[in-house]
């Protein structure tokens, strides 16, 4: 009998809840007190859905997704290690930020996975 590590295999993101609390960030009517916790929560779904988007590049991108994918995971990468700014609107940016990277990442993952899927 061998030892073999375990396999974990990560499900899929729930896009749905991700691209929810990106649109309530987004929105208008808001209220700027709530941007502080959306703007954890936004955190949150990219501290989950940035690796599952790396895990779909190989090592050296082969296709023009794969090399946009790789632009997005740098961006949210360089918005997850900002701080909100200490001055007013500075929570409601940086919750719009994630905002809008978090939906442009799950595109992405989107696109790659049908992209593997079809392969």
């Amino acid at each position: 009998m061998t030892d073999r590590p375990a396999v974990t295999v990560e499900p899929p993101p729930d896009l749905a809840v991700m691209r929810e609390t990106a649109a309530i960030a987004l929105a208008e009517d808001t209220h700027p007190e709530d941007h502080a916790a959306l703007a954890a929560m936004l955190r949150g779904h990219l501290h989950q859905l940035v690796p599952q988007v790396a895990e779909l590049i190989p090592g050296r991108p082969t296709v023009v997704e794969q090399y946009c994918a790789l632009a997005c995971l740098g961006e949210a990468r360089r918005k997850l290690s900002q701080e909100a700014a200490p001055v007013a609107g500075g929570q409601t940016a940086q919750a719009r930020r994630l905002a809008r990277v978090l939906d442009a990442l799950a595109t992405h993952w989107e696109r790659l996975t049908r992209a593997h899927e079809s392969s």
